[in-house]
């Protein structure tokens, strides 16, 4: 038996928030009927146990309170709500700044001032160096070493510029790397399927929120990735290396935009707020 009423919990997070169920469905896009099912325990009402524990952590996010810990609640997995220790109060801060040590208090006050003494001198310690190479180097070159060193120049020159023409043609004899291509072999309003050609490993997918929105990813039949963006937000997953498909589902189709290894990922969403599994079928660059 779950210790605390889910619902009533959430009713009076709202209400102390003076949060309406007009506006909060505004925020979570969830419907009002089902709010207040929600808020009357009536878990049957919603559609699925997928759309109960999306809905519980979308109403308790917008109310301030831990979704996880309701849905432990919901699975009968009461646990201990987390405490925080006590701050050390501001008083006590103040009295060990005031209690510090005098003396390492003027050491302190004195290190900037040894820092650019100190910075000083290797200053002029290197102009001088400089100063002393500038006068060896003159003293040392001969007045005809200007002319050999323009005619090791032109040597130099002609070998490189030869050798320009050999470099170019190997670089043209290697193979163009192939880019990845995208293409749709079926589209419903609430499915696709996608062939992905040339995909480097390990394909990256990046969703990004144009609303709030759920996004998952599937690997045979196993959830290995979800997370709830908020406006703005995007994220990335990394597939495993040797996934030959994956199927991606976004909650609300056109509150979402997606790309793969940086690449537009066209799915169709049109102006859906249905649900939209869209399946990919990747094949890896050689």
């Amino acid at each position: 038996m779950a210790s605390i009423n889910i619902g009533e919990t959430l009713r009076k997070a709202r209400i102390d928030k003076k949060i309406s169920l007009d506006e909060l469905q505004q925020r979570t896009k969830i419907q009002k009927r089902y709010l207040l099912a929600i808020e009357e325990n009536d878990f049957q009402a919603l559609p699925s146990e997928y759309y109960l524990r999306t809905f519980i952590r979308q109403y308790a996010d917008e109310v301030k309170l831990d979704g996880d810990y309701l849905i432990d609640v919901l699975d009968g997995k009461d646990r201990p709500l987390p405490t925080y220790p006590e701050l050390e109060t501001v008083d006590g801060l103040r009295k060990n700044k005031h209690a510090e040590n005098p003396t390492h208090a003027r050491f302190k006050a004195t290190l900037p001032m040894i820092s650019l003494g100190l910075v000083a001198l290797a200053i002029i310690a290197v102009v001088g160096y400089v100063t002393w190479l500038d006068h060896q180097e003159t003293a040392i070159i001969p007045e005809n070493s200007s002319v050999q060193v323009e005619r090791s120049g032109v040597s130099s020159a002609e070998k490189i510029s030869s050798s320009q023409p050999e470099q170019t043609t190997e670089s043209s004899k290697k193979p163009e790397k192939p880019q990845m291509a995208v293409a749709m072999e079926a589209n419903t309003p609430n499915a696709a399927t996608m062939k992905i050609e040339h995909a480097e490993k390990p394909l990256k997918i990046t969703f990004t929120g144009k609303q709030r929105v759920w996004v998952g990813v599937q690997i045979n039949g196993a959830l290995t990735y979800q997370y709830t963006l908020q406006v703005g937000e995007s994220q990335t997953t990394e597939l495993p290396a040797d996934a030959a498909q994956a199927v991606i589902t976004v909650g609300m189709a056109k509150y979402a935009e997606i790309k793969v290894n940086d690449q537009a990922l066209d799915f169709q969403p049109g102006e859906s707020l249905s649900q939209k599994n869209v399946t990919l079928n990747i094949a890896y660059a050689a």
